[in-house]
């Protein structure tokens, strides 16, 4: 898909005392349809296109916002492509030069990957807010409703903007940097595991109680997707690192092209050796990342250098990783990037 095969959104705001809202839909759980009420676990993701969705909630929803609905896509999460999220963030940005705010539905799989990248690209200091659901909408107790509800409210609100990409589940607010799946089942799908949720939408009021450190001010974002072409984006990878791990991982990966490789966790000796060579002779850029879920991982060794992604979990270092490559093959550049875009500081 190619932002020219979208239309361009007129303004919704124009004329209007309501925020306007744009929910951008990627199907996953959120719209999905199960044979009987009570399948929770069983039923066919991304089949109720967003606008049906959307009047579902009619008229609360309508009270909060003008809401116009969209659908990028109906797949799982795990079927997007980096391509797709840079189609994605592009449409997010034409939309917020008239809209208010934009609301992604997402499936829960890759949803904390595809808000790191919304958060790293979109930029321009209005509400972009990521939400899905563990239960598809026909079930008893679906927790689709409330959360699209809830992340419409927020994007209308408008106090998020400054935060960059947002992720609302489970009434709570929580930055992308930091937002992961921590449950696979329940609704409490998403935590921050170290540094605790930004506060919270509640039937009375949103309660913003911390900011999240960011980059710079409200405004560019970090990558700037007009002068990274999504057919240059690199390949980047994830290797597991264990007891006396092989380096057959690296190796491969390696010789198949990849401009970055991620290690999650202390690399073994194989490990490190194969990452030796793979620097040496394929120009890989290695990044090692925390995969214990708080606290920061650096590889100390001579052998070859390696990028400290801080407390970043391996997912979202890839992502970050992914951009810093495309944007420079300078490893001294790249580790900058970890410095100042991955662990902002106040």
């Amino acid at each position: 898909m190619n932002l020219d095969d979208f239309p361009v959104s007129e303004p919704v705001t124009a004329g209007r005392g309501k925020p306007g809202v744009v929910v951008l839909a990627m199907g996953g759980t959120l719209s999905g349809v199960s044979a009987r009420r009570t399948d929770f676990e069983t039923y066919t993701a991304g089949r109720i296109p967003v606008a049906e969705l959307v009047d579902h909630l009619r008229p609360e929803i309508g009270e909060v916002a003008d809401v116009t609905a969209e659908d990028f896509g109906g797949k799982s999460s795990g079927e997007y492509t980096i391509a797709d999220y840079h189609d994605l963030a592009r449409r997010v940005r034409e939309h917020l030069r008239t809209a208010d705010g934009v609301v992604v539905t997402s499936g829960t799989a890759a949803l904390e990957e595809l808000a790191y990248f919304l958060d790293l690209t979109v930029g321009g200091g209005k509400p972009v807010v990521v939400t899905g659901a563990v239960r598809p909408w026909t079930v008893l107790g679906s927790d689709g409703p409330p959360n699209l509800y809830n992340a419409v409210r927020l994007a209308a609100d408008g106090r998020t903007g400054r935060f960059g990409t947002v992720v609302v589940f489970n009434d709570q607010i929580l930055p992308a940097r930091d937002a992961t799946k921590t449950d696979s089942l329940r609704l409490h799908a998403f935590g921050t595991r170290e540094y605790g949720v930004l506060g919270t939408v509640d039937e009375k009021e949103i309660r913003l109680q911390r900011a999240p450190a960011r980059p710079g001010p409200p405004g560019p974002a970090p990558f700037d997707l007009s002068v990274l072409a999504r057919e240059e984006l690199p390949r980047v990878e994830i290797v597991a690192t264990y007891a006396d791990a092989g380096g057959e991982a690296i190796t491969a990966s390696a010789e198949a092209g990849v401009a970055g490789i991620v290690l999650a966790g202390t690399p073994s000796p194989r490990q490190l050796e194969a990452a030796r060579e793979a620097a040496l002779w394929h120009g890989v850029v290695f990044v090692a990342a925390n995969r214990y879920g708080a606290g920061a991982t650096r590889v100390e060794t001579d052998k070859i250098d390696v990028i400290s992604a801080g407390d970043l979990g391996p997912h979202k270092a890839r992502i970050l990783l992914l951009l810093a490559r495309a944007e420079s093959s300078d490893p001294a550049r790249i580790r900058e990037r970890f410095a100042t875009v991955g662990n902002a500081q106040f």
